[in-house]
C-alpha cells in the first residue's frame, strides 16, 4: 500500500515537474522585457560572470493542514442517547492546526544582449 502511495505521488509531481518545465522553456530566446512584462520585476538580480545577468524570481508556498481532536473515554459508562450512565473520565487531545511552507525559485538567465538563453527552477 505505501508503496503504491508513493508512486501516486512521485506520478503527480512529475506531471507537475514536466509543466513547469515547459513554461520555463517557453521564455528561452525571449527578450528580458517580455518576461518583466509578464511577470514583473525579479526580487533578484545577479551578474552571470558573462556579461548577462540572472533574474529570480521567488514565491512563498504555504498550506494549513487542520487541527484534530481525538477523545478517549476510560471506565464503566453506558451511553444511552445523550445520557452517559455510570462513571467514566474522558480524556480529549487537541493537535492545533499547522501551517507549513517552502519557497520556490524561478531562474533566468539572460545573455548580454538582453535575451533569455537559459533558466532553471527549484520547488513547485
Amino acid at each position: 500500500m505505501k508503496k503504491m502511495i508513493i508512486v501516486a505521488i512521485c506520478i503527480s509531481f512529475s506531471g507537475c515537474a514536466a509543466r513547469i518545465n515547459k513554461v520555463m522553456k517557453s521564455w528561452q530566446g525571449q527578450h528580458f522585457t517580455v518576461l518583466i512584462g509578464s511577470w514583473g520585476p525579479p526580487q533578484q538580480v545577479f551578474d552571470d560572470g558573462g556579461g548577462g545577468r540572472i533574474f529570480i524570481y521567488t514565491q512563498q508556498r504555504q498550506w494549513t493542514t487542520p487541527g484534530t481532536s481525538t477523545t478517549t473515554i476510560r471506565g464503566n459508562a453506558t451511553v444511552l442517547g445523550n445520557n452517559v450512565w455510570g462513571s467514566a473520565k474522558s480524556t480529549t487531545t487537541y493537535n492545533p492546526s499547522q501551517t507549513h511552507g517552502y519557497k520556490a525559485y524561478r531562474m533566468f538567465y539572460i545573455n548580454k544582449h538582453g535575451f533569455i538563453y537559459n533558466w532553471a527552477w527549484r520547488g513547485l
